[in-house]
């Protein structure tokens, strides 16, 4: 059977990505009630256990990070052992689209020391485990090594610096979406004090640090199918409550971090959510280590109203997923040939939800869909 060919034609008033247009389509989630589909690689602690481990008993994700475990800044090449553990998306996710995640993040008191080195600990976020590699900070890029160790590549996190007096700076969240990399010039796309009306430096200041032994709400928004100044960024908050509505203060500091836009140059592919632990280089100060749990992830996908986001073909029938607001009346259309313009109405239905699902049977031909009010 040949294979058929499905579009939409959106009418301008199903373009809006406003809040009250939006369905966001699940693609993970897990409160850790169970064992789940997750993987590990990397090094292990002291008594042989990953950095990374499900607890059956109090339901979440043990967590350790320590960036001494593992990196030797003294052979050719560098040798760093990342460790993940993740799991894969239900669908890939690209810079073009609209998606959110977050997690449940509880820090273990007095397990994170006071060190004067950048280091990060409590990553989550996205990735393409097939095309990063363990080079995060690309320490090697430059070491006069004849072997170059791969740099990370295709990801948007969550990260939490804990440097303390440090050169200016002190303990601080940001998200940072890291767009792919071929060859040695890597770019990493965070935020700007230049960046008029999104800048929000959130320094906690010396000796503050985020709240240990509680509950820390965090969500990462990244807006690729936005336009306008929203167009291409990402936004990260940390939330006092599970619904996630308000944003958590440190020493007067809110915890809330746009980045500057994705260059429209720059390109990424996500296929997991992951759990990171990044050793890197020490230079004096106290290792950048810390113990806490993950409960509660998700990831999902925006769906603007009118947007086909699903097909399924079952035999002879073709079934198509639209956004929708529940109430609205849609009318499904089709025609075979886009030059002669003959369009068909198939179905005119009243969403009952956020989903419109729409069958028609195949009939051997190439037919193409539109969806309008």
């Amino acid at each position: 059977m040949q294979q058929k060919i499905v579009c939409s034609t959106v009418l301008a008033l199903l373009l809006s990505l406003g809040s009250a247009h939006a369905y966001w389509h699940n693609l993970l989630t897990d409160d850790f009630s169970q064992a789940g589909a997750w993987s590990y690689q990397g090094a292990t602690n002291i008594s042989g256990q990953p950095l990374f481990r499900y607890d059956p008993v109090n339901q979440v994700v043990q967590a350790e990070w320590d960036q001494a475990n593992r990196f030797n800044d003294h052979g050719d090449p560098y040798f760093i052992i990342n460790s993940v553990f993740h799991h894969p998306l239900a669908q890939p996710l690209t810079d073009r689209r609209t998606f959110r995640f977050g997690g449940t993040l509880n820090i273990v008191t007095r397990s994170i020391p006071d060190t004067t080195e950048f280091f990060q600990i409590a990553n989550f976020g996205l990735c393409n485990l097939a095309v990063t590699g363990p080079d995060r900070t690309m320490t090697d890029n430059w070491s006069g090594n004849t072997t170059i160790l791969k740099d990370a590549s295709d990801f948007i996190e969550f990260n939490y610096f804990i440097n303390n007096n440090s050169w200016g700076f002190n303990p601080n969240i940001q998200p940072t979406i890291g767009a792919h990399i071929d060859g040695l010039d890597g770019e990493y796309t965070v935020g700007s004090g230049t960046d008029t009306g999104f800048w929000n430096n959130t320094d906690m200041g010396p000796d503050h640090y985020l709240p240990t032994d509680t509950n820390l709400y965090i969500e990462v928004i990244y807006y690729g199918a936005a336009t306008g100044s929203l167009a291409r960024r990402a936004y990260a908050a940390i939330y006092t409550e599970p619904e996630r509505t308000n944003i958590l203060f440190v020493n007067g500091v809110s915890m809330h971090y746009w980045t500057q836009p994705l260059p429209e140059d720059q390109f990424f592919t996500l296929t997991d959510f992951a759990f990171l632990n990044y050793p890197t280089a020490n230079w004096g100060g106290a290792n950048g280590i810390g113990m806490g749990s993950f409960d509660g992830v998700y990831a999902d996908l925006h769906i603007a109203e009118g947007e086909f986001f699903a097909k399924h073909m079952n035999g002879e029938h073709l079934t198509l997923s639209i956004g929708a607001i529940s109430g609205a009346v849609y009318q499904i259309e089709s025609c075979s040939d886009l030059a002669l313009g003959n369009w068909i109405t198939n179905e005119v239905t009243q969403a009952g939800g956020e989903v419109v699902t729409f069958t028609n049977q195949l009939n051997g031909n190439a037919r193409y869909y539109r969806v309008s009010q």
